[in-house]
């Protein structure tokens, strides 16, 4: 994602303050970004959609952590200040439908604070690397797609070609030969 995209997603969520339809909630467009560097405790929330985002900064004991979390509509998310948020629509299936969240600005609730030490072992070190293999391996799929289209069309236009080499080399022949 560019800065450009960041900077344009940050002017165009607040510019649709104005004409937000979920009170309280801000828009997010697919394929924008939002940066939040929040100066006091708050809990994000998210009334519509889903979103990927990246939560950087001190995460409790582990300091300059950073932890990539999936939210959606329901979910919520405290961050504390100092943190810094960067969150994208997340649509899978190619949907187009922006996502609406909620920033309360107020103390977070006991019950939105951040994972245990456990919690961000088991996320980092075995949900994490899986979402990950499972995105490589998409990757990996649609390339070997590719590369079979290729192929496939490669094959198609070598057999073309032989066809076409077969022919000039009978015909030349056929036609030196008394009728």
């Amino acid at each position: 994602m560019s800065p450009r995209n960041v900077l344009e997603s940050q002017q165009s969520v607040h510019a649709s303050l104005a004409g937000r339809s979920a009170a309280g909630c801000w828009k997010l467009a697919t394929g924008q970004a939002l940066s939040l560097r929040p100066h006091t405790h708050g809990v994000l929330q998210i009334a519509q959609g889903q979103v990927w985002l990246t939560l950087s900064g001190s995460l409790a004991d582990l300091p300059g952590a950073t932890a990539d979390h999936l939210l959606r509509a329901g979910e919520q998310l405290a961050v504390a200040p100092g943190q810094h948020v960067v969150m994208e629509a997340w649509n899978p299936g190619g949907g187009t439908e922006p996502v609406a969240f909620h920033w309360d600005g107020a103390a977070a609730p006991a019950t939105t604070l951040p994972h245990s030490l456990a919690a961000r072992d088991w996320e980092c070190g075995v949900v994490q690397p899986l979402r990950d293999l499972g995105h490589a391996l998409g990757q990996g799929g649609r390339a070997l797609g590719a590369a079979l289209a290729e192929v496939t069309g490669a094959g198609g236009r070598f057999a073309a070609g032989l066809a076409r080499f077969a022919l000039n080399r009978i015909a030349p022949q056929g036609q030196r030969r008394p009728a």
